[in-house]
């Protein structure tokens, strides 16, 4: 599995090798009148891009706001495709292969797709290098975390520019901890307590704990701060020692099972929740307590829809012993360049408007969670959303999800197995038995 560093630590890219040649790439050439346009730019300057990204809501401040802004400072105007994951991954894998122009001028690339995508994405590094619009002088590409900077990166090389990165963090209701006499729990045996102690003080409609069990997009992703806070893990990306029926992850999924089926201290109908419906669920007091993406507390915590708005506090994710082991799924998303795109100067200058200092700071406005630990550090971002400081904290010991090109056949699988064990159709250990198998199968076959 691979860890993340830190915030500061150990790059095998640097920021400051991303900014060569920006200055010289300046000073080489000849602006035109406006600061935003260079001869380059403005020789093949199309009449419209095409972005292909996922159909999440936390795109609302590029779709709202940045995106008309751009095409007022440009004349460029912007196609912003939304599609499922799986959809999208289909596409885009079947253009990026075919040899042809793609369709679409960026792509939104998730942290799971850059395993395979990274070969058909440009050099982030080259891109600056040539750049020489707006923000080529003093793009800030030092603000960004190095977790972000990882996550974008492959072998080295960085293949897009960070907007948004995820870990899970502990959300909780403060009144009703107080009321029942608990503090934010800091291990499973906390934890477990004040679910039971909530879901008896909110019966009948609102329970402990809220999770997402669907078998979908979001099942792996909050099964993995139980996962890894208990020291189990899915595989190593390199030796391809698979780990997830080890003694360590069968008992993470244990625990996490157990709220549901044993404990009782889960909604029954977070069998059919994903993304929206977890925010939705907080919004109307369904659940006390819930470890979930961190950019979740914004429509959760300040929404006027929210019947929960201002009710929120935030911590660390507990451990399975103590905070010592508190662990979190990382995750994340940066828009990238095709190398068969066809406007890639414009489309690199979309790039940096949308993840510039500006709207890095505004997209928080909307439920994202900026990659810029300029704007997570910033006071008034903190004194406004109040989790941001959790999250930093969280990015200490977050881990990602394996990057590599197996990863998206055998998460499917994995989906699989937690539905079976949610559902009770398999005990854990049976369940990840079945999936380790699986993925010897499919590695096998990959080679």
């Amino acid at each position: 599995m691979e860890k993340n560093r830190g915030p500061f630590k150990g790059p095998s890219i640097t920021r400051r090798n991303m900014m060569l040649g920006s200055a010289a790439a300046i000073a080489g050439g000849s602006l035109m009148s406006s600061a935003l346009f260079t001869p380059a730019l403005a020789q093949s300057k199309p009449s419209k891009l095409t972005v292909l990204g996922d159909s999440a809501p936390w795109k609302g401040t590029i779709i709202e706001d940045a995106i008309p802004a751009f095409t007022k400072e440009t004349g460029i105007e912007v196609e912003y495709i939304q599609l499922p994951n799986e959809p999208l991954i289909t596409r885009a894998r079947a253009e990026l292969t075919s040899g042809s122009t793609t369709s679409f001028d960026v792509m939104q690339m998730g942290a799971s797709m850059i395993g395979w995508m990274h070969p058909y994405m440009e050099d982030v590094n080259e891109l600056l290098k040539k750049a020489g619009g707006k923000y080529a002088v003093d793009f800030g590409m030092d603000e960004f975390s190095q977790a972000a900077i990882d996550l974008a990166s492959m072998d080295g090389v960085l293949r897009g520019v960070p907007y948004r990165s995820t870990t899970y963090i502990l959300h909780y209701q403060k009144e009703l901890l107080d009321q029942v006499g608990i503090k934010p729990p800091t291990n499973f045996a906390e934890y477990l307590a004040a679910a039971e102690k909530l879901t008896e003080a909110g019966k009948p409609n609102r329970y402990g704990v809220g999770y997402c069990a669907r078998q979908g997009g979001a099942i792996v992703d909050h099964f993995g701060p139980y996962l890894l806070s208990a020291g189990g893990g899915f595989y190593d990306s390199k030796s391809k020692d698979i780990w997830i029926n080890n003694d360590k992850s069968v008992a993470g999924l244990d625990f996490y099972a157990s709220l549901l089926n044993k404990y009782h201290v889960v909604p029954e109908d977070a069998l059919t929740w994903e993304w929206d419906e977890i925010i939705a669920n907080g919004q109307n007091d369904r659940y006390a307590m819930a470890i979930t993406l961190n950019a979740s507390a914004t429509p959760i915590n300040k929404s006027d829809k929210s019947k929960t708005k201002g009710r929120w506090g935030w911590a660390l994710v507990p451990g399975a012993t103590g905070p010592a082991d508190s662990r979190s799924s990382l995750g994340g998303w940066s828009f990238a360049v095709p190398s068969a795109g066809a406007n890639k100067g414009w489309a690199f200058e979309f790039v940096q408007f949308i993840t510039s200092r500006e709207w890095a700071k505004r997209s928080m406005e909307k439920g994202n969670a900026s990659a810029r630990l300029s704007v997570l550090t910033d006071p008034e971002v903190i004194e406004t959303y109040g989790w941001t400081g959790v999250m930093a904290e969280q990015l200490k010991t977050a881990q990602a999800n394996p990057r590599d090109a197996f990863w998206g056949a055998v998460e499917a699988q994995l989906r699989a197995g937690l539905s079976k064990t949610l559902l009770g159709q398999a005990s854990p250990k049976a369940a990840m038995d079945e999936v380790a198998t699986n993925w010897q199968r499919t590695m096998r076959r990959a080679g």
